[in-house]
This record gives C-alpha cells, structure tokens and sequence, in this order.
C-alpha cells in the first residue's frame, strides 16, 4: 500500500448506514476509515463525502 503520505483526507460515509468518517482517499480510489478497520455497521465500503482542504479545515465561515 502507499505511503499515508500519498493519500487525501476526506470525508467518507458508509455506503451500508450512511454514518460518516473521517477517511483516507488512496491513488487507486479506496476509502479507508481513519482509526478504525471498518464502519461500526460491519461495513468496509465507503464513498466520498467531500474532501477536506487542510488550509481551511479550521475556518467556520462565519465573520
């Protein structure tokens, strides 16, 4: 597997229940939950939320 380096941060939801995760994006397309082997569901399968912009990942939008 690639170095966690090679990965993107994103957001992920489990394709089974729907609960979302922080999650890695891998080169190939796989999404794996960060911290955990799976969904607490049983499920492994993952899509995209949204990805995660480590430069604003802190700002609110709100002024």
């Amino acid at each position: 597997m690639a170095n966690s380096d090679d990965a993107n941060r994103v957001l992920a939801s489990c394709v089974e229940c729907s609960s979302v995760y922080a999650a890695r994006q891998w080169p190939d397309g796989e999404i794996q939950a960060i911290g955990n082997d799976g969904c607490s569901c049983g499920s492994t399968d993952f899509e995209l939320v949204q990805t995660v912009d480590e430069s604003s990942a802190g700002e609110t939008g709100a002024e």
